[in-house]
Formats: structure tokens, sequence, C-alpha cells
């Protein structure tokens, strides 16, 4: 669809008209099936029209950019004051927690590409978390 502005040529009202394309709106203004609004009159053109140009700034991709980042700094928080850290045992850890060998806890840490493949097929749910642990270098 394409809006374009018209403008009556009789009584200069301006308005707007929806058209799946320019042939359209030249054949429905041939056809006389185009009417003012205001006085009903055919006699219609298009108007003017400033081109629709983007700000060269990325102030609202900034924004989503920093919020973004501000939920992932939120997330962070609540995982590391919540859940138990074990590391590179994520994996032995959630299989135990699943099968009732550990008590049930919310628990974060790494785990392999194959490792993730296990837990998905043992149907352990797991969520990948969008960031790095601190205390993975600790």
């Amino acid at each position: 669809m394409i809006v374009f502005n018209l403008k009556c040529l009789v009584c200069e009202y301006p308005f707007e008209g929806w058209f799946d394309n320019t042939k359209a709106f030249n054949n429905q203004k041939k056809r006389k099936l185009i009417n003012c609004p205001n006085c009903e009159s055919s006699n219609i053109s298009k108007a003017l029209v400033a081109p629709n140009i983007s700000k060269k700034s990325n102030s609202k991709s900034n924004k989503n950019k920093k919020t973004l980042a501000s939920n992932i700094k939120k997330i962070k928080k609540i995982v590391e004051e919540n859940f138990d850290y074990v590391g590179e045992n994520f994996s032995e850890e959630a299989k135990k927690i699943k099968y009732g060998e550990t008590k049930d806890r919310p628990i974060y840490g790494e785990a392999t590409v194959e490792q993730t493949k296990e837990l998905i097929e043992e149907e352990i749910n797991i969520s990948p978390l969008p960031f790095q642990s601190d205390k993975k270098n600790n």
C-alpha cells in the first residue's frame, strides 16, 4: 500500500488516499472514483510530498541497547544473588537434582555443547544466560 497526499482542485481541500500503487491511483482517478470528501468533486490531484528521511543518529537504537544492557545487568544480579554457582560441574549437578540425588535448588555454571545436548535429551530444563559469570575466572 502507498499513501498519497491528495488535493481537490475545486475547493483546495487536502486529504489522503491509500492505493496499491501509482497505477491503481491513476486508474481510479481516470474512472472518477476518487472524490473530494469536502465537496465531492472528482477533480483531484496528488499534492507535493516531503520525502521521509530518517535521522542520522541512532538515538533509538542506542536507547534500546542501553535498556538491554541494563536488563542483562539486573538478570545477572538476581542470578548471582539467588542461584548456586557450580562452575564446570553444572551438568552433573543438574542431573543429580533431576534424579533426587541432591537437594533441589537453582544453579548456574558452564556446560559444553555435548553436555547441553545430554541435558536436553534427559528433559532437564536449562536456559542459556545472557552473560558470563565473574566467578568463572576465580
